[in-house]
């Protein structure tokens, strides 16, 4: 990946941060973040969805150097995946070196016993064939063309952690894998049934990952439920409830 395209995506991710962000600050490091993130920008969007939460979390406003080294990806997954990347590209150089040597030999070779066989029908001498028989040497040539090699695709390995894709289980609690991936806020939450109605709204906001709920009411109090981690920046809109030291109203 080269520096602009990093440096663009980069910008785009720190845009949709629903913090304060030193942008052109960030920017000038852009080599800290590269170093960071490995040159992937799936990570680097990792990274800034935990650096968010942590933040949040901490009723912070900004987002600091601190917490993003606090959060940044550890050296041993960042060595893993910088392993598994030259590896990938190694083995993707050597299988495009192989296909084009077998396709220069399968192109020249039949080519090449045409031109000799059409040579030898037009000589002069005995033996000389007839130009039927010139086509028919064509046709059979042609006809000993090998078929191109069939290359089965090598499958491609889920990076690690990555949820598989899968409906989540209504009404079940969720399993130590499913909590393993998904977002630990589970609290009670302190709006009414009569405050929901009133206002028309029963979707919720998660404080910690932004995932968004529409949640119905039943007796008693109302807890969040358990979710998969948000792992989207993007800001969420349209009213809701969310949690602003207490949870009220919010269109932004």
């Amino acid at each position: 990946m080269s520096k602009f395209t990093f440096v663009a995506a980069l910008k785009y991710l720190l845009e949709r941060v629903p913090l304060e962000v030193d942008l052109n600050t960030s920017l000038s490091r852009w080599r800290w973040w590269a170093t960071g993130c490995v040159g992937c920008i799936g990570i680097l969007k990792d990274w800034l969805v935990d650096a968010v939460a942590a933040t949040l979390i901490q009723n912070g406003t900004s987002l600091t150097e601190a917490v993003l080294t606090a959060t940044i990806p550890h050296p041993a997954r960042r060595l893993s995946l910088e392993m598994e990347a030259r590896a990938g590209e190694h083995s993707i150089a050597r299988h495009d070196s192989e296909s084009a040597k077998q396709f220069q030999a399968l192109v020249k070779k039949p080519t090449k016993r045409v031109k000799e066989e059409a040579k030898q029908a037009t000589g002069n001498g005995p033996g000389v064939p007839h130009a039927d028989q010139v086509d028919q040497m064509k046709e059979s040539s042609a006809a000993t063309v090998l078929p191109m090699p069939q290359v089965t695709p090598k499958p491609t390995k889920p990076r690690v952690g990555q949820r598989a894709p899968e409906r989540d289980p209504v009404g079940i609690t969720p399993s130590p894998a499913q909590k393993s991936v998904g977002c630990f806020f589970t609290e009670v939450i302190p709006v009414t049934r009569a405050q929901a109605e009133e206002e028309g709204v029963s979707r919720f906001e998660c404080p910690i990952c932004l995932a968004t709920r529409t949640l119905t009411f039943a007796e008693g109090s109302m807890r969040f439920p358990w979710h998969p981690k948000r792992t989207t920046v993007t800001p969420n809109h349209g009213l809701r409830w969310v949690k602003r030291e207490i949870w009220q109203l919010s269109e932004k």
